[in-house]
């Protein structure tokens, strides 16, 4: 049976990587930033593609890693996450602390998939990023390699009425501090940690997604 589960895990990762271009997008925006020593910059997670998908975003837990020797973190931002995703009907979280060199936040709908599907469009901002300069240098701005709690986004219901996990690309960003130069744009990830995680769900070998429930106004 354990052979069979890994099999059928298997094919599914193979379809997946046979549609990959038609995965939405998560981005760090813009690719490319250029900040002085002591100056500050704003950098954006967007997700796209979803009309494309027939998706909706009804949750997310991301993480962003950087470089702690040129960067600090200065600003989490989800306003933009949460007016399209139910406003107070919304419940989120802040991580600031990055002393293991990420910050992120995450966040949690309880509208339902009709109603989302009347807030959101084919893309939005998920999260703002402020950074400080601090030395020169160069930091890379890349995605936590956790599936379940640095890089997951959820999407429609299934049919067990659990949230279902989007299978994304992934794109980072490189930000240059005084006299450090990105030299070349950030390459697309690959969305294998989508399929990954798609594959271990059907494994029965990651935990079980928070089913959502409506939540009343506040």
């Amino acid at each position: 049976m354990k052979l069979k589960s890994l099999a059928a895990a298997m094919t599914l990762a193979i379809v997946g990587l046979g549609s990959a271009g038609a995965a939405p997008v998560l981005s760090i925006v813009p690719a490319q930033n250029q900040v002085s020593i002591g100056g500050t910059i704003r950098v954006a997670i967007v997700i796209s593609g979803l009309d494309s998908a027939n998706e909706i975003v009804s949750g997310f837990d991301l993480n962003v890693a950087f470089n702690t020797a040129a960067l600090s973190s200065s600003g989490i931002d989800v306003s933009t996450a949460t007016a399209v995703m139910g406003g107070s009907n919304t419940l989120f979280g802040f991580d600031s602390d990055a002393s293991d060199s990420k910050i992120g936040s995450d966040l949690t709908s309880f509208l339902t998939d009709l109603e989302l599907d009347g807030l959101q469009g084919d893309s939005f901002t998920l999260m703002l990023l402020d950074f400080t300069g601090l030395a020169d240098g160069v930091s890379y701005l890349d995605f936590g390699a956790d599936p379940n709690l640095e890089r997951l986004v959820t999407g429609r219901l299934d049919s067990s009425g659990f949230a279902g996990v989007l299978n994304l690309q992934y794109t980072g960003a490189c930000v240059a501090v005084g006299t450090g130069s990105c030299t070349q744009n950030p390459i697309p990830e690959p969305a294998t940690f989508g399929l990954a995680g798609l594959a271990l769900l059907g494994c029965g070998l990651t935990r079980s997604l928070t089913r959502r429930r409506r939540a009343p106004m506040v």
